[in-house]
Order: C-alpha cells, then structure tokens, then sequence
C-alpha cells in the first residue's frame, strides 16, 4: 500500500497578523528601549570628564585645572572633584560653556544664518544616522546650538535620541504639517531633546506620506514647486540655531529631494568597501542628474561645501587600502582627511542606542576607546572648519552687496 504524500499545511499571511507581527514588534522594541535607557523613559546627558574637557579645549589637564581655580573669578563652570582626587567631572551643561569661553572654537558671527548640514548615502550600512546624530552631539561642545532633524521615515536618529517613533511621535510632531502646508515653517516641531542644546525634530513612518502627497500636488498644480517647501519653512530656525543637521531619507526621493536643496553643505559617509565605493558612484550620477533636471526648470542650487567621509574603516586590512586609494583617486577635492574607525565599541554602544558621546567611559581598553573617540572629533573639527568658511561667505556677500 503506497502512502499519500501529504501536503504541507498552507499558511497565509494576511492583514490581520500582519497587524499582530507589528504590534509584537513594536512592544519589543519599547520594552528593549526601556531595559536600556535609564531613568525610563528618556537618556540622561553624559558627565564630562576634565581629560576629556582638556581635550575638547585643546588644552592640558593641568590647565583645566588651573583654568578652574580661577573659575569664579573668571565666570568659568569649575566642576565637581572627583572625591579626594584633583579629577574633575563636568555636566555637559558646564562643559558646553567652558568650551565656549575657553575653548578654540569661534561662535557664528553676527549677522549670519545657520548652517543646514545634511548626512545622505542611498546605501544602507554605511554609518550615516551614527554620524549625523553624532555630529550634531559634537557640533554642541564647540559651543554651538544644534537642531537635529529626521528626514528618514526609519527614524532610526528619532529612536537613537531616546523615542519609539510610533507610539511617541505623532504626525504632528514630525515636518510632515510643512509638506502638507499646514504650517509656515518648522518651528513648531522643534522640541528639546536630553543632550543641552541639542533639539529634534523626530521622525516616523508617517514621512513615507510625502511621497504621495507632493508628487500628486505637483503634478495637479503646475505652479507648485515641491522642491522649495522645506528650503522655505527653515526661516525662523536657521535665526535661531547656529546649525541644522538633517539625517536625509536614504533613497532619492521627494522629500529627499527637498531636503538637498534646503541643505548648505553634506557630509556623505563612505565604508572603504568595494559595494559601497560602486554605489557611491551611482549616488553621484543620481544626484547630477536631479540637478540637471532642476537646472533645465531654471532652479539653481551649489552647496558650499560636500565632504565625502570614510566611515567603519578596518585599519590594517589589505582591501581596506585598495579600496582607500580607489575613493581618493575618484574624490580628491571632497575627501576628508579625517576618517571613522570601526569598533566594536561604537558597535556596542548604537546596541545599546547610543552614539561614541554617550559614553562617559568605557569598560575595556582606554585606548581603543580614546582612538574611536579621537576619530570621530577629527570628522566634526573638519566639518566646523567647513562652517566657519561658509558663515565667513555669508559676511562676504553681505559687504559686497552693501
């Protein structure tokens, strides 16, 4: 007697579990957040020690220490020492206006406008919502005040600053009010984050509706021009913050392509990898070939600076150097001397939903962790050279128009 094959049971997928799989997700994910950032529901700005205060001031501890005993007299933050010793530990409030007295940074100049950074790669895995947030916690102990704006309906920059996006960050709460031109400009999202100085704007999924929105607007109204909506609604906030940093969608889209021509200047993170060097060519010809376009409708757009970052570099690995010289020959005058190295301590801490500067100080080697540290102010020093020369243009321009 021959046995029937027997047919696997068919199992479907509908609506319904779908709706199931994402809510399980989505608590997961809460409950993940909350065993990791203490106190729930938020993270806590890190203390600063006095080593790496000297180091942000391009000064020696023992002239953090002598700069503190004058502290009162000068007006300058002194700290708290650390038990019987001479170490000192700072809240980042404190540390923020040390550097901005004593340190060598030079705050935007009277009568300039803040700087719109964007951090775009089309690539995933390439480092670019680590650094854009990264650079704008940075960007903050040179002194300067921050927004943080989340271009990408991921909202992995949302969720690194401490937020759910789903249960937490309504629509409202995101730049989608500007694309649908409920609101004039983006200071009514702008909320405050736990790091000073630093504020958000957050993401959610809900960004993936601009891209029905603004390409049915454009194509029903022809006057429209969807590319100024977010260039015009970043009036008020580049008054208010010395510098924007937006962490773009990672395809080009509308929204993407809204954001690039509200930006000054980009920072685009490269892995020293042959997959990511091939589709960094292809993200150049997108973008010329969007340019072009616009340019063909009499839209005219330059940038004042783009810096092509190597990001999750491998030091001593062979293909890493082949691969180096590939992007150096192709990128010469964009390249940024300074580069990310890859850790697993930088691993562990975006596990753990945090980014280099939120670690006050690190289990294992303290040399590993100063080198990471060291490579990733060497990007930010590079880029606040970057924004120095182009608040520098804007006063230019305004003498010789005068």
């Amino acid at each position: 007697m021959m046995l029937k094959e027997l047919t696997p049971p068919r199992i479907s997928i509908g609506a319904e579990q779908l709706g199931a799989i994402a809510d399980r997700a989505e608590g997961t994910l809460a409950k993940l957040r909350d065993d990791l950032l203490e106190p729930w529901p938020r993270k806590m700005a890190p203390i600063v020690t006095g080593a790496r205060l000297a180091k942000l001031c391009k000064l020696d501890r023992t002239q953090i220490n002598y700069l503190c005993t004058r502290g009162h007299r000068e007006g300058l933050p002194v700290g708290t020492l650390k038990g019987t010793s001479r170490n000192r530990e700072f809240t980042l409030a404190e540390a923020q206006e040390f550097v901005r007295m004593a340190g060598p940074y030079k705050p935007r100049p009277t009568g300039t406008k803040g700087i719109v950074l964007s951090v775009g790669n089309f690539k995933g895995g390439v480092g670019k919502t680590t650094m854009a947030v990264a650079i704008a916690q940075a960007l903050t102990l040179h002194g300067h005040k921050v927004l943080l704006i989340d271009l990408d309906p991921q909202a992995s920059s949302t969720t690194l600053m401490g937020y759910v996006p789903t249960p937490e960050v309504s629509e409202e709460m995101t730049v989608m009010p500007v694309v649908y031109g409920e609101q004039p400009d983006l200071t009514y999202a702008a909320i405050p984050s736990y790091w000073n100085n630093l504020d958000i704007i957050p993401s959610s999924a809900a960004l993936f509706g601009a891209d029905y929105y603004l390409p049915n607007k454009q194509a029903t109204d022809p006057q429209y021009e969807f590319w100024k909506v977010l260039d015009s609604a970043m009036g008020p906030i580049r008054e208010t913050y010395d510098v924007v940093v937006i962490d773009t969608p990672p395809t080009l889209s509308y929204l993407a392509i809204g954001c690039f021509m509200a930006t000054d200047g980009m920072v685009i993170p490269l892995p020293p990898e042959t997959l990511d060097y091939a589709s960094s060519t292809q993200f150049f010809r997108q973008f010329s070939e969007l340019f072009k376009t616009l340019s063909d409708r009499s839209v005219e757009k330059a940038f004042a600076f783009i810096k092509v970052v190597l990001s999750k570099v491998k030091p001593g690995v062979a293909t890493t150097d082949v691969v180096k010289s590939w992007i150096q020959q192709t990128y010469p005058e964009l390249l940024a001397r300074a580069e990310v190295l890859e850790t697993d301590l930088v691993k562990n801490a975006a596990a753990e939903f945090k980014t280099i500067y939120d670690l006050t100080r690190y289990e294992g080697s303290t040399a590993t962790f100063n080198r990471a540290l060291e490579s990733f102010d060497s990007v930010v020093d590079e880029i606040e050279a970057e924004i120095q020369n182009t608040w520098a243009l804007q006063l230019a321009e305004v003498t010789d128009g005068e």
